[in-house]
Formats: C-alpha cells, sequence, structure tokens
C-alpha cells in the first residue's frame, strides 16, 4: 500500500503543471496504489491587496465531474480519492466550513500558506539572522493551533511549510527551536482528533529532507499522536509519488504504526 494523499493538478491549482488524468496515471505507473487528489482552495485566506493570491475557488461540480471522469479510466486497484488542501480556513470560519463540509470532499488538508495580511511565505526575501524572522513563525505557529482547534481540517498540511522556501535562499532554522508551541500544537490536534501530515516535497527541493523534520515527528508521536497522513505535494507528474516509501520508513522508525487514509472525513488506519 502506497498513498499519496497530497498533490495538486490543473486548471483546478492555478500553480499546477499537469490534469488530474496525467497525475493520476503517473502516479500508477510509479506504484502508488491510494491517490487523493487535494487541489488549493484559498478562498479564505485572500488578500486583496496581493495580486499573486489565487482566485477564490466554486466550481464544486465541475471538479466532481472531471474527478469522476477520471477515476472512471483508471484501473479499479488504483484507489481515488478526492479532497482539497484548504488555505487558513480558520481565518474566515463560515467559507471554511463550507468548504470543509461539501459533500464532494472526502479529506481536507488544512494549511497556512500566508499569515493574516502578508504575502505567501513562497515570495518572502527571508533575513539572513533568523532572530529577525523569529516572531513570523511563532506567530505562524500559533495560527496552526487556531487551525487545529477550529475542526475546519482532517491533518495540519506541510508544518513548517516556510523551511521549504528559505532552504531556496540557503537558510533555514530547527523547528525544535518552538517545542513549546509544538506541543500545544500537538495537544491541541490530539485533543481534537486532528491529524498531522509528513509532507515529501523538501525531498527534491533545495530543503533535501521532510515536512516536518523527523525530530517534530518524533514529538508528536512521544505525545500520542497517531493520525498521519503521507504526501509529496506534487504539482507535476514528475514528483507525484516520489518519497512516500521513504516516508513510511520514517514513520516506522520513529515507532508508528499506522498511515492513514480518509473516508468522508474519518481515518482508516492501515498498518505500516
Amino acid at each position: 500500500m502506497l498513498a499519496d494523499y497530497h498533490n495538486h493538478c490543473k486548471p483546478w491549482s492555478p500553480d499546477a503543471e499537469d490534469t488530474m488524468l496525467a497525475m493520476a496515471k503517473a502516479a500508477y505507473k510509479k506504484g502508488i496504489t491510494h491517490l487523493c487528489i487535494t487541489n488549493h482552495i484559498e478562498n479564505c485566506a485572500q488578500t486583496p491587496i496581493f495580486s499573486d493570491q489565487f482566485p477564490p475557488f466554486h466550481d464544486y461540480e465541475g471538479l466532481k465531474r472531471e474527478f469522476d471522469r477520471v477515476r472512471a479510466k483508471m484501473p479499479p486497484e488504483l484507489d481515488m480519492r478526492l479532497g482539497c488542501e484548504i488555505g487558513s480556513p480558520h481565518y474566515v470560519p463560515e467559507e471554511g466550513r463550507k468548504i470543509y463540509s461539501s459533500p464532494i470532499f472526502d479529506f481536507a488538508i488544512g494549511s497556512v500558506h500566508n499569515l493574516r495580511g502578508k504575502r505567501d511565505f513562497y515570495y518572502l526575501v527571508y533575513p539572513d539572522d533568523f532572530e529577525k524572522f523569529r516572531p513570523e513563525v511563532e506567530e505562524y505557529l500559533d495560527e496552526n493551533i487556531a487551525l487545529a482547534a477550529s475542526g475546519l481540517c482532517d491533518v495540519i498540511g506541510h508544518l513548517g511549510y516556510m523551511r521549504r522556501y528559505m532552504a531556496r535562499q540557503n537558510k533555514g532554522f530547527d523547528m525544535m527551536t518552538f517545542e513549546d508551541r509544538l506541543r500545544e500544537l500537538f495537544k491541541v490536534c490530539i485533543d481534537r482528533g486532528v491529524g498531522i501530515e509528513l509532507n515529501a516535497s523538501g525531498l527534491t527541493d533545495a530543503l533535501h529532507g521532510f515536512i516536518p523534520e523527523p525530530e517534530v515527528l518524533k514529538l508528536y508521536r512521544e505525545l500520542g499522536g497517531e493520525i498521519i497522513t503521507c504526501g509529496t505535494d506534487a504539482h507535476e507528474t514528475g514528483k507525484i509519488g516520489v518519497g512516500i516509501r521513504e516516508a513510511y520508513e520514517l514513520l516506522r522508525s520513529l515507532g508508528y504504526k499506522y498511515v492513514c487514509l480518509y473516508k468522508n472525513h474519518k481515518p482508516e488506519f492501515v498498518r505500516l
């Protein structure tokens, strides 16, 4: 069993390069057995002063039709499900609840891509002195705590998201520097039944590692965390499925017994 539970396709995700059918075919060819399509829905995180933000998404019927068409073309042994990646649904809870409760979705990743009123971390120029950026990381973690408490997602996406882009600028930091906030976040996650994601995108990027890093995953497990999904965050066929086997090996080494799939927003525990 190999499950990629985070990936994007065009035209549904504006930053994706390949179609849903192409992504599904590539995943199947690489041995992926369970594929959940999770396109961006950034309605709640919109900051109108920044033109680079994704436009609001409302075509749920069109997305479902496309998904059903692609699923019908793929071999039945590829378990395909439809999910989404919601940007900061707790910023606008009414809209976040509308997205999360849409009957077309089995699964929802909640991701903080930008702080309130600020640009996506993708676009930032990071200071050489990390201490100048510390307040932003603290705010980012506080927003993830609020996101977990909101109940408007099934898992927290790519915890430490900015590390991917800092690495491109030859910068970085240790997430465990913020252990107190991580402990608070994981306590909320566990209490609310919200999981976390092991994101493999950094393996094919300048980071050359997982998001979050192993020490953070170890802390989550030690605190009693069990709900975890794995995804590549692929936006193109070349990266879909890459790193899932390595992710499973890492989880086993840290004492995890299961990885989760989702149906109707309920975790299905599959033994590693």
